[in-house]
């Protein structure tokens, strides 16, 4: 039996440029930028709901250059939440490059935010826009360069550091998937072939008891339980057996009377 070879991330990356694939998946970035987005979104509605709920001062609806330290740190909590479930899903998607597609769903993600802000203001109505940077300020995020200046450095800080640390902790989990589904392989392989040579170990006196004991073509003259202890064979070594000397009903046999099956056997052969 083959031995299936430990899937490595140098091995992943070096199949995915023979196939022409090349060091980066691009739908995979962008897959892991939309699940971003949609994550932090849930997070950041869920738990500025929970918090109102509950009575705290503390509003993550309100600007973002307004929060304190305690809310910069919840938001960068939620935004590495966010970017590890992310990148997991770009490094699981890409194969390879883990840690690298996690850092470009970050740049993907950043990027999009500028590219979309253009995009609404060169095609919409100047209404539209209003209310989309509605629905943003609804979140607290800034959304002009002037309110993103005014964001303080423990907001900035604890936001750029969850989702940095996020992206690389998740993109390396997602390609790590396939190392322990390779090693998981091995293992059940490795148990396979253990139980088959074990198997065959047993067989071995079985095997010795139809060979020509004196070299002349005739068989040796002894007991079946002289030449293998049947009552230590399990019930499939004894059914192979059992098929091999063709004994009928043999299916229907339990492992006691597939061994008494084979003595009697082997005693009208010898008559």
């Amino acid at each position: 039996m083959a031995t299936t070879a430990v899937e490595k991330p140098k091995t992943r990356s070096d199949l995915a440029q023979l196939a022409g694939k090349g060091p980066f998946s691009f739908i995979a970035i962008l897959a892991g930028v939309l699940v971003g987005y949609a994550t932090f979104a849930l997070l950041l509605g869920g738990t500025a709901a929970i918090l109102r709920g509950n009575g705290s001062r503390l509003d993550l609806s309100e600007n973002w250059s307004d929060l304190s330290a305690t809310g910069g740190l919840l938001l960068g909590g939620l935004l590495f939440a966010s970017y590890l479930l992310a990148s997991y899903i770009a490094g699981r998607m890409a194969w390879r490059r883990g840690a690298m597609h996690g850092v470009l769903v970050v740049v993907g993600s950043i990027l999009v935010v500028g590219l979309a802000g253009l995009l609404l203001r060169a095609l919409t109505q100047p209404g539209d826009v209003e209310g989309i940077v509605d629905a943003l300020k609804s979140f607290g995020v800034p959304t002009t360069l002037d309110e993103w200046g005014n964001v303080g450095p423990v907001v900035w800080v604890c936001s750029l550091g969850g989702m940095l640390l996020g992206s690389v902790l998740g993109g390396l989990l997602g390609e790590r998937w396939f190392t322990r589904v390779s090693r998981g392989a091995i293992d059940a392989e490795l148990d396979i072939r253990e139980r088959m040579e074990a198997s065959n170990e047993r067989l071995e006196p079985v095997e010795a008891a139809r060979r020509d004991d004196n070299g002349n073509g005739h068989k040796a003259d002894h007991k079946a339980d002289d030449v293998v202890e049947l009552d230590s064979l399990n019930k499939d070594e004894l059914y192979q057996l059992a098929q091999e000397e063709d004994i009928p009903g043999r299916s229907q046999m339990t492992k006691e009377q597939l061994a008494d099956a084979l003595r009697e056997h082997d005693t009208l052969q010898k008559r």
